[in-house]
């Protein structure tokens, strides 16, 4: 399925936000309302965006 994120789904950045969304789902300490690849998507892209910014 495409997303607006693709760009950022083979970084070892997106693994590791995805892993650690995944822990907190599992530890039930978050809920997930949207699409795991939105939610992991935006957060790389922020994290890409901060980077840029230094």
């Amino acid at each position: 399925m495409t997303h607006p994120y693709e760009k950022y789904e083979n970084t070892e950045q997106w693994k590791k936000v995805n892993q650690v969304i995944a822990e907190l789902v599992e530890n039930q300490d978050i809920e997930e309302l949207t699409k795991r690849e939105y939610i992991v998507g935006y957060i790389c892209k922020k994290l890409a965006e901060t980077e840029e910014t230094k």
